[in-house]
């Protein structure tokens, strides 16, 4: 069966960078870290192309990621606006570069039209986020993984043949650090879902082989 429609979010968000003119491009090489938890805001991002991570460190020092920006998403805004020192520490995937649009500190707070834009940009990534959590804790990881595949297919998804297909960027550990499991349990779902011919994997690209029934599942848990 093709691809379904998916309702995930309101809208899309735009991917054209929203950082004014005066943004230049930076470049992450696969696992490079752009800032640390604790240092001091000098920038504003927009994720160009690939995606970045923001993850925090648990007392034991495992990680955890906390967010991750797909193309068109902004931050680290309040950072940047308060001052205070970063949440949680930014890098690539541990094996996909990815770009950014960046803009100074200075440029944010010397240009009401960039706040105002950039403001208008998180509260739709916020709203997006809160009304489809990717980890909430009640749910079952098999909800939690499907729900993320979903809003990758979302967000980065090209209808093709077989169904709804994007490229994963994350490694296994990487979505079971996201989701809250490990990557035994990654692996053992994604292959029940394989064999139930829900989804398909090849050269570096996930298929949602039906994802409005991936969606129907995660809905009716």
């Amino acid at each position: 069966m093709g691809a379904q429609p998916l309702a995930l979010l309101e809208q899309p968000i735009e991917k054209q960078h929203a950082l004014g003119v005066t943004a230049w491009n930076r470049s992450l090489q696969a696992g490079e870290t752009l800032f640390l938890e604790g240092e001091t805001p000098t920038a504003l991002y927009q994720v160009e192309h690939g995606c970045v991570k923001l993850t925090w460190n648990s007392p034991g020092g495992r990680e955890t990621i906390s967010e991750l920006l797909l193309p068109g998403d902004v931050f680290d805004l309040p950072s940047c606006l308060d001052g205070c020192p970063y949440p949680l520490t930014c890098k690539a995937p541990t094996s996909s570069p990815a770009g950014l649009w960046v803009a100074s500190r200075g440029a944010l707070l010397e240009d009401p039209q960039l706040a105002w834009r950039c403001h208008a940009r998180l509260a739709k990534q916020l709203r997006q986020q809160r009304s489809h959590p990717v980890a909430a804790a009640a749910e079952r990881v098999e909800v939690r993984l499907t729900r993320a595949l979903l809003r990758l297919a979302e967000r980065l998804g090209t209808s093709t043949s077989q169904g709804l297909s994007f490229p994963l960027w994350l490694t296994r550990q990487e979505l079971a650090e996201w989701v809250g499991t490990t990557p035994e349990t990654v692996i053992r779902i994604c292959s029940h879902l394989r064999r139930r011919g829900l989804i398909e994997m090849e050269k570096g690209l996930l298929t949602l082989i039906q994802p409005g029934l991936l969606l129907e599942l995660t809905e009716a848990a």
